[in-house]
């Protein structure tokens, strides 16, 4: 029987040495578990991250090519504004030079009649000296109360 006893014991402690690494192959699995969760949920971080910058670059690219549109559009309509703005800017310079060249004709036309005007009192003058003497009395000359009486 103690045969039996001590093979009990040993049987005893085969079966604890068995469950101590039983529980320490449990624990280093959990261990080994719970590192490849960590690395894949490493992995979906780093794939996540990968692709919301794959997202942002796509985005950049896309509001890139639609801002490339718009300006293109922008420059295609501004030419267009500009040639015609360019045709009014011409009829518009044409139309002042014309006005202009009129208005020196007029103000021609107006330095003549001046002349002539300035011509025809000298003329006026020298008949008005010769036949009544001196002066004639115009509103430049004449006083205040005198002008008064011609206007009645």
């Amino acid at each position: 029987m103690a045969n039996l006893s001590v093979k009990l014991d040993e049987l005893s402690k085969k079966a604890a040495e068995a469950s101590e690494e039983a529980k320490i192959y449990r624990e280093q699995r959990a261990e080994v578990i719970q590192d490849r969760i960590n690395t894949a949920k490493g992995n979906v971080a780093a794939m996540q991250e990968n692709a919301r910058m794959a997202e942002e670059e796509r985005e950049s690219k896309l509001r890139s090519a639609m801002l490339k549109a718009r300006m293109t559009v922008k420059a295609k309509h501004e030419d267009r504004v500009d040639a015609r703005d360019k045709k009014r800017l011409e009829r518009f310079i044409d139309d002042e030079i014309d006005y202009i060249l009129d208005c020196y004709d007029a103000a021609a036309f107006l330095i003549a009649d001046a002349e002539l005007s300035i011509y025809e009192v000298a003329v006026a003058l020298k008949a008005y000296e010769e036949r009544f003497g001196g002066e004639p009395e115009t509103a430049e000359t004449a006083e205040p109360a005198q002008i008064a009486e011609a206007e009645k």
